[in-house]
């Protein structure tokens, strides 16, 4: 990000889109530094389109099928992406970023209700796990495979969204759009969008995945500062605890079904707070870079649940012809969450203390754990009532 910074930097005045984005982020910052600008560009941008675009990109899929737009959000992911590397302005590099952000938010929302399409009860827990999974996973690639091709050029890494190609084949060739009444004929399906949905529950879902993304992301935020001022650890021991908090994350996500074989979506966000909150609690009294990392990995698989759970109690709470809705907002309520992470952990920062974000994080997500296992114990106690 820094060749990235210094190439682009005399078009902070000069360029229109780096005036816009200067005047814009001036009301956040007394000096908009081109490092500043250029993660804005190429992180923010596209989150913030992701918040914006999701809900509208599952309505859509309920109402005109999901595979023609899976397979032009794919095209979509992959030109936009690249275009990275071809950029010789700030605005094209913005607008690059625009484009990306409204396709991931298309193949996030999409392939999610896809699986609620093609698979009920325990195998659509399982493949939502292996879901899960697989994003973790590919995360960690992406960032390794990033890291490695910016050491060759700064623009090269652009090509890894190439890699969206491969997927084309099967999209095009093994996807299809189910053939039901309620989802399929734009007149059926403007009448099942009307169908109401159980705003408490689905506002309670939302609700979660929003404080879970909030707490999950400040670790990406925090962790790079926390490790060099607490261990004077290196960049690479940075990358490393964060990727092993990813990788047993995905490690347990693909146990994702186990989890709800005996648990209800309360009790496993329950576990999910707890193991963060946990995990949280170790990283800020954690004496030294070994016991970090296991604390990363405690941390880690509370984080490797959140994505299933969400995903799996959206597709439980609404019917076919508003599972893609559903799913949009979910998304959108995730990268909201991700969006606002550093600025709802600011005021819990102090700077003399580096570890005390931590542990304050960590007795808000005890505080959660407790809260939602009431909630699960009245559920569970009412449910009893009515059987």
């Amino acid at each position: 990000m820094h060749d990235i910074a210094t190439h682009f930097k005399g078009q902070m005045e000069s360029d229109p889109s780096g005036r816009f984005l200067v005047s814009l982020l001036s009301f956040t910052t007394d000096t908009v530094s081109i490092r500043y600008l250029i993660k804005f560009i190429l992180l923010s941008t596209p989150a913030l389109m992701i918040v914006l675009c999701s809900p509208f990109m599952g309505w859509a899929s309920d109402i005109w099928g999901r595979r023609k737009l899976l397979i032009a959000a794919l095209f979509l992911f992959a030109f936009s992406g690249m275009s990275g590397y071809f950029a010789s302005t700030l605005t094209e590099l913005f607008i690059g970023r625009l484009f990306l952000g409204m396709s991931i938010a298309a193949i996030k929302t999409l392939t999610v209700a896809m699986v609620g399409d093609y698979f009920t009860g325990k195998e659509r827990d399982r493949f939502i796990g292996w879901q899960g999974s697989a994003m973790k996973f590919g995360g960690v690639l992406f960032l390794l495979l990033g890291g490695y091709l910016a050491d060759i050029h700064w623009r090269i890494p652009f090509w890894g969204y190439a890699l969206a190609f491969l997927a084309l084949p099967g999209a095009i060739f093994s996807l299809y759009d189910p053939k039901k009444p309620d989802a399929t004929t734009p007149s059926s399906a403007s009448k099942a969008i009307a169908l109401p949905i159980s705003i408490p529950k689905v506002g309670f879902i939302l609700i979660s995945a929003f404080m879970a993304s909030v707490l999950f992301f400040m670790t990406l935020v925090q962790i790079p500062f926390f490790i060099p001022e607490r261990f004077a650890g290196s960049p690479g021991e940075v990358g490393f605890a964060i990727a092993l908090a990813n990788l047993a994350g995905a490690g347990i996500a693909v146990l994702f079904y186990r989890f709800k074989e005996r648990l209800s979506f309360v009790t496993i966000f329950t576990l999910i707070f707890a193991l963060m909150g946990l995990g949280y609690w170790l990283v800020s009294v954690t004496p030294n870079y070994p016991l970090l990392l296991a604390a990363m990995t405690i941390a880690g698989c509370g984080f490797g649940l959140i994505v299933p759970t969400q995903s799996a109690w959206m597709l439980s709470e609404v019917t076919g012809a508003r599972r893609g809705f559903g799913i949009g907002l979910v998304t959108t309520a995730m990268f909201l969450g991700q969006f606002a992470s550093p600025v709802l952990i600011e005021p819990f920062i102090d700077p003399e203390d580096p570890s005390s974000v931590f542990e304050t994080a960590g007795i808000i997500l005890f505080g959660l754990s407790i809260t939602y296992a009431i909630i699960s114990f009245f559920q569970k106690s009412k449910r009893d009532i009515a059987s």
